[in-house]
């Protein structure tokens, strides 16, 4: 007959324990450590895409600011436009045309940018966004989704400006004409005063998140612009910079 053995560790069960307890706290600080090695890598991620960002906001502000400095230029050249087709008889009283280097011939001068979001768009793709810090992240996501809105205007206007361009013509004129092209500057105009309040939407975003550049530095980047070079040249109205770059005003 088998005898059962009682089953009994070589040092005891207290020293099974004790090792258990060991292999348990280095699973445990392993994971911590790994855990700290995480967020420190995404820390470090999240910092370089907010610096990249705030980069790119940058260029917004100075766009932003010369948009609302010289819109109500850009509505004056408007209303002249509209003025001209009213008083014209039969044939348009053909409009001033105007040159620059680099640029085609216009009638009507105002900003065309090209929006860089490339630094978000890439903070997005590779998961960076939800390790921003809540604020910046929530003014950043309120700040591109009114970009989006201005960009899609800025492709109507340049679509315009090309169009706007037959008003240097003395073309024929009945009411039809004198309506469409009276609707297409209503339109613009319309777009004009919708674009200010967007452009003082962002420039408000960037201050919170206090990725204006320098007045001073604004100020020469803005004087290097076109439109507000052609509206200064011309004697045409705008707003100051403290006016425009007032915050939602």
């Amino acid at each position: 007959m088998f005898r059962l053995m009682r089953l009994q560790p070589l040092h005891g069960w207290n020293a099974v324990a004790w090792e258990i307890v060991v292999v348990m706290l280095g699973v445990l600080l392993a994971l911590a450590a790994q855990q700290w090695i995480d967020d420190w890598t995404w820390r470090a991620r999240a910092a370089d895409s907010t610096a990249r960002i705030k980069k790119e906001l940058e260029t917004h502000y100075t766009w932003s600011v010369e948009w609302r400095m010289t819109k109500p230029c850009i509505v004056a050249q408007i209303d002249r436009l509209g003025q001209r087709i009213i008083r014209s008889g039969d044939h348009l009283e053909p409009a001033p045309v105007y040159s620059e280097p680099g640029l085609a011939d216009y009638v009507l001068r105002l900003p065309s940018k090209t929006y860089d979001t490339g630094a978000w768009t890439t903070a997005i793709s590779d998961g960076v966004v939800p390790h921003l810090k809540s604020t910046d992240r929530l003014e950043m996501s309120f700040h591109y989704a009114v970009l989006r809105a201005i960009i899609d205007r800025t492709a109507l206007n340049d679509a315009d400006y090309q169009r706007l361009f037959s008003l240097s013509r003395p073309m024929p004129l009945d009411a039809s004409v004198r309506f469409e092209l009276l609707l297409r500057l209503d339109e613009m105009r319309g777009r004009a005063e919708l674009m200010d309040l967007e452009a003082a939407e962002l420039i408000g975003h960037i201050t919170n998140l206090r990725a204006a550049p320098s007045p001073a530095e604004a100020r020469k980047r803005i004087a290097s612009f076109g439109t507000y070079r052609f509206c200064r040249a011309h004697g045409l109205p705008m707003k100051s910079f403290e006016q425009a770059s007032a915050p939602g005003v």
